[in-house]
């Protein structure tokens, strides 16, 4: 069975869906589809027809993305949440209302769904993983906003006084769950963790995310790792690494996200490496800058 895997990776969800048309247009069609973030978003379009035509509707939402303002919040304006003690500072009633429109209007659970779809989210105060997609009665469009909950800046779903955000906390790319859901063939669409050099980590937004993401994306290695160790089983990991420093909220470079992604996947198509991990860069002792006075690397 061949599984898509789709990694979260917000407004750098272009890379993404340029790599899906690439994979379509080559024949490479899913049998099932894991999603969590963004990931969710794009597997509920793709689970609902995983067609051609279905990419090119998929790709378009984000051409309109920009223009319709999906989600947005101004920093004075999320100040002013913050201190009031809201649970988040950005509203997602405007991406409710956008996937309601563009979903085919037959879809509205996971039994609704062409292929088998699972959504990852997270139980907040326990950081446990749960899974949408064996419960078809389920609904589809409540699964993927929770799955897209970043924590602080989405609104947490709440069932029973519990808060669950976006999957990506604990399975950033949910390899595991195809494993665990039958898949032997896994294109793992990974919008791969990196960092530009020219960075400046300055901003507070940006040193936060790198610090958080980073330790994210050792999770995702591990679970490519294991899938890959797994006796039967082939792992195609499609990285996605470009425009790490994309601001979120910023969709200035939609296009040329889409058309890199596009391109990305087309290199791997043309040279596969089947069970190869792709690796962010790793320092050494020589690579590394020295440290504060009396700091230095422990390695």
């Amino acid at each position: 069975m061949r599984a898509f895997v789709l990694s979260g990776g917000g407004n750098r969800g272009p890379l993404q869906a340029g790599a899906v048309k690439a994979l379509l247009q080559h024949g490479v069609v899913p049998d099932m589809v894991v999603g969590s973030s963004v990931g969710a978003l794009h597997g509920a379009y793709l689970a609902a027809e995983p067609t051609l035509a279905q990419a090119e509707r998929m790709i378009q939402l984000w051409c309109n993305a920009g223009r319709r303002k999906l989600f947005s919040s101004s920093s004075a304006r999320s100040v002013l949440k913050a201190l009031r003690g809201s649970d988040h500072l950005a509203d997602n009633r405007r991406i409710r209302a956008y996937i309601e429109q563009t979903l085919p209007k037959r879809v509205r659970t996971f039994g609704d769904l062409q292929i088998p779809l699972y959504v990852t989210i997270c139980h907040l105060r326990t950081l446990t993983l749960y899974l949408y997609g064996d419960d078809p009665s389920a609904p589809l469009i409540d699964a993927v906003l929770t799955s897209a909950a970043v924590p602080g800046f989405f609104p947490p779903s709440y069932y029973e006084g519990h808060a669950f955000v976006d999957g990506g906390v604990i399975s950033n790319l949910p390899v595991l769950v195809a494993l665990a859901r039958g898949a032997t063939e896994i294109w793992a669409l990974d919008l791969a963790f990196e960092v530009d050099a020219a960075a400046s980590l300055k901003n507070a937004f940006e040193i936060a995310g790198y610090a958080i993401k980073r330790p994210l994306y050792s999770q995702a290695l591990r679970e490519l790792e294991i899938a890959v160790q797994t006796p039967g089983v082939i792992v195609h990991h499609v990285a996605l690494p470009a425009y790490a420093n994309l601001q979120l909220g910023d969709f200035s470079k939609t296009d040329a996200m889409l058309a890199e992604g596009e391109r990305l996947a087309r290199t791997y198509l043309a040279r596969p490496r089947p069970n190869e991990v792709h690796y962010p860069q790793r320092y050494t002792a020589h690579t590394l800058p020295p440290g504060p006075p009396g700091a230095r690397a422990f390695l």
